[in-house]
């Protein structure tokens, strides 16, 4: 869990460099960098919500 929250801080970070980058040069690319490391953020997310819940799931039928 703990690796998850610092993966979780540095995606943060490194979102914020990209949309402080993009805004400081106006380069679109910065922009494209953001979402698509916000996008995979939250399918990382939403992966490991569903592994969660599988396990619990699990435990609860056996």
């Amino acid at each position: 869990m703990v690796i998850l929250r610092v993966l979780g801080i540095l995606l943060v970070i490194a979102i914020a460099l990209c949309v402080g980058t993009g805004i400081l040069t106006r380069e679109p690319r910065c922009f494209t960098w953001a979402w698509r490391l916000c996008r995979a953020g939250v399918v990382v997310a939403l992966v490991f919500m569903l592994l969660l819940v599988l396990e619990r799931l699990a435990i609860f039928v056996l």
